[in-house]
């Protein structure tokens, strides 16, 4: 074995696998003797110093994290150090002794339901802290989950954070939902990983074999199928691993605690309650966000024939398939049953619930239309249309079946949520606060009522009230990036610039590849003349994302604010060739051929901005600009004047002051022709 010792005291072991990212090696504390400890190698894509530069800040801050969270529980693994030997990073982790869970699933043995349970309690209890200290799992699978020797407990091992920071690499995408594999990391991308480990233990597959749930996956939804009726396990349990492995996110588990609370609800119902449960289940209704469960009142009971056993068993097997995320099979099923019970209201709402999920908003709302007309008093069904209607823009409709649901159902919050996102659509502000105080008022903890409000208060310069609505969803879960990024945009514009910076911070540490949060940071950076910090901020996005356009601009503006006009006219041009309309990327662009003395190009850039929109204010006042130089008098005073006239439409006031002074000394025969400023793309706030 190697003799070298790493980092001058970690002697190598054994290697415990090696790839082209890195090698894991089993290691020994030569001063400590009996002691061993997991090294990770981690191998960065670039030895270019401003990429290790970036590096070496990334697994500081990861490794710090990482550090304080092994503290905090006993059954996550503890990170002991991180160093840099010749151009690699190294971090040394607890060695745990004991079995991974790949030992325990064995491809044809399922796991029992109680023991599947019990897996998914345990690792659900430590995401809740992981989750709640910011810090996202990234990888979790059989192998990364120990059954530690000592106690039999569950430990979560080897994150990913530092994957993602050093090579940006996705592996084991059997585990991984889309929106991680796209870069766009959540929270609730580690309970879908999760989910997945649980469907391997119910259904006795290998780690090999997971990735033959890709071929059970529905064809236009992408839904896992593999519940079934033959599989001897509560119904329930299957309802929640669906929400966890849904394919849209947003209508999955977003916490921990969410699951958690599921399962509890499981163990704590006893084989009485769950008879009477299933007598009652074609009394419940679910809505299409999974938000608003209502029972069929004795109304529509009186109204309605009881279905024939063999309408129920469609109409069931429906319900069971549309679980399972086969809308399209859903759909057929539900076909079927209208056929034969043309009066079903359930039918056709789980239908339109179907329909929704398949993206057919049109059909959505018909399936509701029809719900509501052989059940007037269905508050679920106005509910679901008017969530149809706000996908199809139809605001006002929308609106109107959210204030009948409410009427319906006066406690019910998320209608009151809907509503107040579609009046601020329609820029009802005064009715769309309402609507989110009211939400709020019936449900407290509602983080995402808060946030809206806060937005919502911000553009209402109530910016204080909005910081509060922000502070309000970190408390409620300090995990939120949204709410920390909301705030700092909040703060910016207050200009308390390093509170910003902070937010801004925090909410990357959350998720290592926002890169809205990113931009923003840059943008102060930049604006506070920390000219290394703002790089590498802008760097970082194009290193996640190389097609984001706004990093190009927003980089080429930071290098023209210090005098490089050279680098700026290569940035406006790569987001030209990305967009090639891009007003912003050729009246920046346009600036910088000026500062450096090619009028011509310049001139081009400014007249081809207007040619793609002939009310760019922009672009006339600075072809004013050149025309100025050019002693094209008559010329200027017309850009100028046209100039005017839009940034007065547009209410910018002090350019339309700067356009009317250049007119004024153009028209004063005795003052020197001279245009004073150009003006630049504005940067994007997103």
């Amino acid at each position: 074995m190697n003799s070298h010792l790493l980092n001058g005291h970690y002697r190598i072991l054994k290697i415990l696998n090696d790839s082209e990212n890195g090698k894991n090696y089993l290691a020994e504390d030569v001063n400590l003797p009996g002691s061993q400890f997991i090294v990770k190698q981690l191998r960065p894509p670039s030895s270019n110093p401003e990429n290790l530069t970036i590096l070496r800040r990334l697994v500081a801050t990861q490794a710090a994290n990482l550090e304080k969270l092994g503290q905090k529980h006993d059954r996550i693994q503890k990170l002991i150090a991180y160093f840099e030997e010749n151009e690699e990073f190294y971090i040394v982790q607890e060695f745990i002794p004991g079995n991974p869970l790949t030992n325990e699933i064995i491809q044809g043995q399922p796991l029992g339901e109680d023991q599947v349970i019990s897996l998914l309690s345990e690792i659900l209890e430590i995401l809740v802290i992981v989750h709640s200290n910011g810090v996202i799992h990234r990888d979790i699978k059989p192998a990364n989950i120990i059954c530690r020797e000592s106690d039999k407990k569950l430990v979560l091992v080897n994150f990913g954070v530092f994957n993602g920071a050093i090579n940006n690499t996705v592996n084991d995408l059997e585990y991984m939902p889309i929106e991680q594999v796209n870069g766009n990391l959540k929270y609730n991308s580690d309970i879908y990983a999760l989910g997945i480990v649980a469907i391997a233990a119910l259904l006795g597959l290998s780690e090999n074999e997971i990735s033959n749930l890709r071929s059970q996956k529905n064809r236009l939804t992408d839904e896992i199928i593999w519940y079934n009726k033959n599989l001897k396990i509560n119904r329930k349990l299957a309802i929640i691993i669906n929400k966890m492995v849904r394919f849209d996110y947003r209508k999955g588990y977003q916490y921990a605690t969410e699951v958690l609370d599921d399962l509890k609800k499981i163990t704590n119902v006893d084989h009485n309650q769950q008879k009477h449960h299933h007598k009652q289940l074609l009394l419940v209704l679910t809505g299409v966000a999974g938000c608003i469960i209502l029972g069929v009142g004795a109304w529509q009971l009186r109204l309605l024939k009881p279905l024939t056993d063999a309408q129920q068993t469609l109409y069931q097997e429906g319900v069971n398939k549309y679980d399972a995320g086969n809308y399209e099979g859903a759909v057929e099923d539900f076909n079927q049953a209208i056929e034969l019970a043309p009066k079903n209201a359930l039918a056709y709402n789980k239908r339109g619930d179907a329909y929704y999920r398949l993206g057919d908003y049109e059909q959505a709302q018909a399936d509701s239309s029809q719900a509501i007309s052989l059940n007037p008093q269905d508050a679920n069904a106005y509910f679901d249309r008017g969530f149809a209607f706000s996908e199809l823009g139809k605001y006002k409709e929308a609106i109107a079946d959210y204030t009948q649901a409410i009427k319906l159902n006066s406690q019910d919050a998320y209608a009151y949520y809907g509503r107040g996102l579609a009046r601020t659509q329609l820029k009802d502000n005064k009715g769309a606060i309402a609507d989110f105080n009211k939400a709020i008022a019936l449900k407290p903890q509602y983080t995402e009522a808060y946030l809206q409000r806060g937005i919502l208060r911000r553009r209402l310069r109530k910016r204080l009230e909005a910081i509060q609505d922000f502070d309000r969803v970190i408390k409620i879960n300090p995990s939120d990036a949204k709410a920390y990024y909301q705030r700092g945009l909040t703060q910016s514009i207050n200009k308390q610039k390093y509170a910003a910076l902070k937010d801004y911070t925090d909410a990357i540490n959350i998720n290592p590849k926002y890169i809205e949060a990113y931009l923003n940071r840059g943008d102060i950076y930049s604006d506070l003349g920390d000219n290394l910090e703002a790089t590498e901020d802008y760097n970082t996005i194009l290193q996640i994302d190389p097609k984001f356009t706004a990093a190009y601009i927003h980089r080429g503006i930071h290098r023209f604010s210090f005098g490089d006009y050279k680098g700026a006219i290569e940035d406006y041009t790569e987001a030209l060739k990305l967009d090639s309309n891009n007003l912003a990327a050729y009246n920046n662009r346009g600036n910088a051929y000026l500062e450096l003395g090619n009028k011509k190009a310049a001139n081009q850039d400014y007249s081809r901005a207007i040619a793609i929109n002939g009310n760019n204010a922009l672009a006339y006042y600075n072809r004013g600009v050149i025309r100025t130089k050019q002693k094209n008098k008559q010329g200027a005073i017309a850009d100028f004047r046209k100039s005017a006239k839009l940034f007065q439409q547009q209410g910018e006031k002090d350019s339309y002051q700067d356009a009317q002074r250049e007119i004024a000394i153009l028209q004063n025969k005795s003052a020197p022709a001279k245009a004073t400023r150009l003006k630049s793309g504005k940067r994007e706030k997103n």
